[in-house]
């Protein structure tokens, strides 16, 4: 075990014993959700990705113009954030037809399908039926604007480097704090709260199941600077995100990510 003041003082003016580094138990960020361009409305696609396979379903249209689907079970591949797999079309018996027969559905392979993230919000579809290959930039699409107001009780990581005070550089794990979310239209605060404060206060934006900030932070330790949250995701009992400091005073660089079952005192 090695002390290390809390991500460079950046998040707490007091030091923490921690033991080994943590790895993320999960392979990469959820791709689940809706995907489209928005100048493209009319088709898409949906992921739900669990644990190193994504299932795509592609809603598109034929050479007729009619409505088409494919769907494609992907596996992650060596290429980091990419995944492929066999691409199929399906017919079947009319949607009123009691009872339905099962041995009506025909499945063909019709070509691959290849899904590469390239940020939290974007990636690249590539896919290729009949031999004619297509390539998209597609983002997730956005249903509604997630409220995330709330209190959250739970933990973080956050790591500091480019500290003008070396010795500040480091990585802690924080394992009691409070998160407060307080959310008003495109006005957002998020209070991280365990030795000192850190509130970071910004512009809500939605990109699918996902919620982004854009702001700045105050540390009750002294810190000012330019914040950023990502992947911020909220669920009935949860909050978790990450997020990302830039102190203007100090100098140091930090990322870290949080976690919070929610409160309901």
């Amino acid at each position: 075990m090695r002390t290390l003041c809390s991500a460079a003082g950046v998040a707490l003016a007091a030091c923490f014993f921690i033991a080994a580094p943590v790895h993320s138990t999960s392979l990469t960020t959820d791709q689940s959700d809706l995907w489209w361009i928005p100048s493209e409305s009319g088709w898409g696609m949906q992921l739900v990705h669990r644990g190193p396979v994504i299932f795509a379903t592609l809603f598109v249209y034929g050479l007729t113009g009619n409505p088409t689907w494919y769907t494609a079970t992907l596996d992650s591949t060596a290429t980091n954030l990419t995944w492929t797999g066999d691409l199929y079309a399906t017919t079947g018996p009319y949607f009123e037809t009691i009872p339905f027969n099962p041995m009506s559905v025909t499945v063909t392979k019709v070509g691959t399908l290849t899904w590469a993230a390239q940020t939290i919000d974007t990636g690249t579809l590539s896919y290729v039926v009949d031999g004619v290959a297509v390539t998209k930039n597609v983002e997730r699409q956005t249903l509604v604007v997630d409220n995330f107001n709330g209190v959250y009780l739970g933990a973080f990581h956050i790591t500091a480097i480019d500290c003008k005070n070396p010795s500040s550089n480091g990585s802690a794990d924080i394992p009691s704090a409070t998160f407060t979310v307080v959310q008003s239209g495109a006005s957002i605060s998020v209070a991280i709260v365990a030795l000192t404060t850190i509130t970071i206060s910004g512009s809500l934006s939605q990109s699918g199941q996902f919620g982004n900030v854009v702001g700045t932070f105050t540390s009750s330790a002294g810190l000012v600077g330019n914040a950023t949250v990502s992947a911020m995701n909220v669920q009935i009992d949860a909050l978790s995100a990450s997020f990302s400091l830039d102190s203007t005073n100090l100098g140091c660089q930090s990322t870290g990510y949080l976690a919070g079952i929610r409160s309901m005192q």
